[in-house]
C-alpha cells in the first residue's frame, strides 16, 4: 500500500473512532463519515443484484465536478455499451459533498451515493461487488485507497477534466510525496489545459498516460444554457420573476455566501443613495437552508428592500417593484441565469472559494465576482472581457457601469464567446483493460485536444 493510501485509511479509522465526539462538535462531518461507512454495504447490495454488462464508476467531489464530466460520461457509456442494440453501459456515481445530488439529473446513474471509506477493506468489497470496467475521477478528487483497490482488481482508472489550481494543497512537497504513487497508477489522464498537464505530471501522472483534452464543463455550460432557451424554462423563469419597469436590469447572484450578500445589498443601497440606476436582485444562496434564507430575508427587510421568496411566488408572478427575490431552491441555476441581465457569482469574497463562472457566461451574461479566487477559468474570462473582478469597495461602481445596456451587451458577447471558444473537449481518454495483479502494462496515450472550434449550434 502506498503512503497516500495508508494516510487516508488511517484518517478513516480515526474518524470512525472519534464519531461520538464528532456528533457533538461537528455534526456535518459526523454525518459524512456515517454516510461513507454505509456506502460500502449499499454498493455491495446494489452490485449483487445489478444486471450483467459493462459499467463505469464516476467519482467527483461535488456537483460542479460531476456536471463537467457529463459529456465525457455520455461518450463512455456509449463506447462501452457492447454489442447489444440500444444498450448502454451502466453508471455508478459517487460524490464527496451532498451538493453532488444536483448533478444526477444530467448523469442518469443506475446507482448514486457517497463513496466508500478510503481503506482497503471497504474499497475492495465495493469494487468486487460493482465490477466496473472503468473507474473515472473528475477534476482532481483522486482517492488513493480507491485507486490502489482498482489496481488490485485489474480495473483501469482515469482522470478527466484534470485541473490543478494555483496553490492547490496537493501541489505541496509533502502532498506530492504522499500521493505521487496514486497519480502514477492512473491509466489515462485528460488535462483541461497545458498548464494543468504540467502540474499533473509534477503530481505524478505518467507522461505516456497524459494528454490535454480540454474541459467538458465548457460543453455542458453551453448545453444547459441553450436548452434553457429552447425548452422554455428561461422564459418561464422570466415570467415568474416578474417584469421589471424596463429601466431596472436584473442581476442573478448565484451560489452566494453571507459575505457576498452583504456586499451586494450594501452596493445596491450605495447606488440608490448616489442617484444611480437601481437593480433587481435575484439571490440564490449556495446553501439555501431555512436558517440562511430566514436570515437573508430578515436582513433585506431591515434594509427596507422589497423582498419576496421564490417559494412564495407560486403560480403568480413576482410584483414588478420587488427589489430582491431570494431563490430558495437548488439545481436550477442554469435556467435562472438565462432569465437575467447580468450575473454575480459567489465565493470570491469568502466561503469555500469562487463557484462556477461558466454557467452565467454561457447564458450570455456579463459576470461579476470578488477578488478572492484561484480559478484559471475565472481569470481567463476576465481577461477576455466577459467578467469584472470587483472588490467590495468597487461593487457599487461596477453595478452602475453595467446598468448601461451597451456596456452590458459588450461584456455579455465576450462572455459567451469565451465559453464557445473553450468548448469542444476531446473524447475521454481510453484506458486499456489490464489483468488483475500488480503488473501494469503502459497505458495508451489519450487523444490530443482538437483546435478551437467555431460557434456551436444549440443542442437538439
Amino acid at each position: 500500500m502506498n503512503a497516500g493510501a495508508r494516510l487516508t485509511a488511517a484518517a478513516a479509522g480515526v474518524a470512525l473512532a472519534a464519531a461520538p465526539v464528532l456528533r457533538r462538535a461537528r455534526p456535518d462531518i459526523a454525518r459524512a463519515v456515517a454516510a461513507r461507512r454505509r456506502a460500502t454495504a449499499e454498493l455491495v447490495a446494489w452490485g449483487r443484484d445489478r444486471e450483467p454488462g459493462p459499467l463505469v464508476w464516476l467519482h467527483g467531489a461535488s456537483a460542479g465536478e460531476l456536471l463537467g464530466a457529463a459529456p465525457a460520461i455520455r461518450c463512455l457509456r456509449g463506447a462501452r455499451s457492447g454489442s447489444r442494440a440500444g444498450a448502454r453501459a451502466q453508471l455508478v456515481v459517487t460524490y464527496g459533498s451532498p451538493s453532488g445530488r444536483a448533478a444526477l439529473a444530467w448523469l442518469d446513474p443506475d446507482h448514486a451515493g457517497p463513496p466508500p471509506l478510503d481503506r482497503a477493506r471497504d474499497c475492495d468489497a465495493a469494487l468486487a461487488a460493482v465490477r466496473p470496467g472503468l473507474l473515472v475521477f473528475a477534476k482532481l478528487d483522486v482517492w488513493p485507497g480507491l485507486v490502489a483497490a482498482a489496481a488490485r482488481a485489474g480495473v483501469p482508472a482515469a482522470l478527466i477534466n484534470g485541473t490543478v489550481r494555483d496553490g492547490s494543497r496537493r501541489s505541496g512537497a509533502l502532498a506530492r510525496r504522499l500521493f505521487r504513487a496514486s497519480y502514477a497508477r492512473l491509466d489515462a489522464v485528460g488535462a483541461a489545459t497545458p498548464e494543468d498537464a504540467r502540474r499533473l505530471e509534477a503530481l505524478g501522472a505518467r507522461p505516456g498516460a497524459l494528454a490535454v483534452t480540454g474541459d467538458g464543463a465548457f460543453d455542458l455550460a453551453l448545453e444547459r444554457a441553450d436548452r434553457a432557451r429552447t425548452d422554455g424554462s428561461a422564459a418561464a423563469f422570466r415570467e415568474a420573476l416578474g417584469a421589471t419597469d424596463g429601466a431596472t436590469p436584473r442581476l442573478v447572484a448565484g451560489s452566494t455566501w453571507p459575505a457576498d450578500e452583504r456586499a451586494l445589498l450594501d452596493a445596491a443601497a450605495a447606488v440608490r443613495r448616489d442617484g444611480g440606476p437601481g437593480w433587481q436582485f435575484v439571490i440564490a444562496p449556495h446553501e439555501p437552508t431555512a436558517a440562511h434564507v430566514d436570515a437573508l430575508v430578515a436582513s433585506c427587510a431591515a434594509r427596507g428592500e422589497r423582498i419576496i421568496r421564490w417559494s412564495m411566488i407560486g403560480a403568480a408572478a413576482a410584483t414588478p417593484d420587488a427589489s430582491v427575490i431570494v431563490f430558495d431552491e437548488v439545481g436550477r441555476l442554469a435556467e435562472l441565469y438565462a432569465a437575467g441581465d447580468a450575473a454575480y457569482v459567489g465565493g470570491g469574497l469568502g466561503g469555500t472559494g469562487l463557484h462556477n463562472v461558466l454557467e452565467p457566461a454561457a447564458a450570455g451574461l456579463p459576470v461579476v465576482f470578488g477578488p478572492r479566487h484561484d480559478r484559471a477559468d475565472a481569470r481567463a474570462l476576465a481577461a477576455a472581457g466577459g467578467a469584472l473582478v470587483s472588490p467590495v469597495g468597487a461593487l457599487a461602481d461596477t453595478l452602475t457601469g453595467l446598468a448601461h445596456p451597451p456596456r452590458r451587451r459588450r461584456h455579455a458577447r465576450a462572455a459567451r464567446a469565451f465559453v464557445e471558444a473553450g468548448a469542444g473537449a476531446a473524447p475521454p481518454p481510453a484506458a486499456p483493460r489490464r489483468p488483475p495483479g500488480p503488473a501494469r502494462p503502459p497505458a495508451a496515450a489519450a487523444p490530443a485536444r482538437p483546435g478551437r472550434p467555431g460557434r456551436r449550434a444549440p443542442p437538439r
